[in-house]
């Protein structure tokens, strides 16, 4: 809880500075509803890399939990990667239409891949298998610990699917979006979780309410992507990217590992992503980022399947805790990026025959 009210006083010293901010800030992919630029291709990239990186502190902690050196800067990775998930349902909401194929398109493009996945894994990872046991772990995303974001995000498109019209514009959705901020808030200091089941916990949809309904708000607002060339904004930017870093360390030196779903450090990491990411991909890095943000289904089921398998062996036999960590990251966002490109291409020539 104080961390999340921490958070609200942050919050209320920064929103002091919102005219070097120029808030509103410029977001992307809005423009006359729909023109899509590619910086929300590049932070997803990035959120996808900083979920990997989340799993992999649980990597090294489960070999070297006793060893603080090398831990608390796993964590420290790991906590400054807690934007990533809010970013996902956040993009979700941004580019959400009740079209006729809604529901086609959600069951071939996440559900089919999730549950081959889920089915795979599930034969792979446990000795004792049930059909209920199954079941249970494939409705609630437990096949592998990152598999959860599934039904939180189904849920999320059940949601928007039964929401009238009405509800989706103008003060409505004003209304709408401050009942969600304050029900996420409500669930960061476990003022809900009482009330419910504790299987439900991790894919609650209180935990992440909040961004969803921000990006239902953005759609609606229509806003045209510029990037401001007010080099105050830019400094300020260092300024509060350094307090983070600050805030962040101290909280991973001293063990504490941050919330996937508080309210205001995934707002701010995604406006600052926003403010200095350019809006084409035109550098070798942004391509790389966009290709990985495109693809980020693939990684986010394919990796849990590499860094499962790498358990069995200790990160630091990889050359050491430098170079153990960049050999797996390199490989869980490396596969999986290898199996889209070939998947891709192979698709493409089917197409043109």
């Amino acid at each position: 809880m104080e961390w999340e009210m921490l958070g609200v006083v942050l919050v209320g010293f920064f929103s002091l500075q919102a005219i070097l901010f120029r808030l509103p800030f410029p977001v992307p992919g809005i423009s006359k509803g729909e023109i899509r630029d590619s910086r929300l291709d590049q932070i997803r990239g990035l959120a996808m890399i900083g979920i990997v990186l989340i799993h992999i502190h649980s990597y090294f902690a489960f070999f070297h939990p006793n060893e603080p050196n090398i831990t608390h800067w796993t964590l420290f990775l790991s906590n400054l990667s807690r934007f990533s998930v809010p970013v996902f349902i956040f993009g979700s909401s941004l580019y959400l239409k009740k079209k006729d194929d809604y529901w086609k398109s959600k069951v071939f493009s996440l559900f089919l891949p999730y549950l081959a996945a889920s089915i795979a894994g599930y034969f792979i990872k446990y000795d004792s298998k049930t059909i209920l046991d199954f079941i249970f772990k494939l409705s609630v995303g437990q096949v592998f610990a990152p598999y959860y974001f599934v039904p939180l995000l189904f849920q999320f498109y059940i949601i928007f699917y039964l929401i009238p019209e009405r509800l989706l514009s103008g003060i409505n959705l004003r209304i709408l979006t401050v009942v969600c901020v304050t029900l996420n808030f409500l669930s960061n200091v476990n003022l809900l979780n009482p009330f419910l089941p504790d299987w439900y916990h991790s894919i609650s949809v209180f935990n992440y309410c909040a961004f969803f309904a921000f990006g239902l708000l953005i759609k609606d607002r229509k806003i045209i992507p510029s990037v401001s060339k007010n080099s105050s904004v830019y400094l300020l930017i260092l300024f509060t990217f350094g307090i983070g870093l600050v805030v962040l360390a101290a909280l991973s030196f001293s063990g504490v590992e941050v919330k996937n779903h508080h309210l205001f450090y995934p707002v701010f990491g995604f406006l600052i992503l926003n403010r200095i990411l350019p809006v084409s991909d035109s550098y070798s890095f942004n391509k790389a980022l966009s290709f990985i943000g495109r693809n980020s289904l693939f990684i986010f089921l394919l990796h849990p399947f590499v860094i499962h398998s790498m358990h069995k062996f200790d990160p630091l036999s990889f050359g050491g805790p430098v170079l153990g960590y960049m050999i797996t990251l390199i490989l869980n966002v490396g596969i999986p990026c290898t199996i889209a490109s070939v998947t891709t291409a192979r698709k493409e020539r089917l197409s043109n025959r």
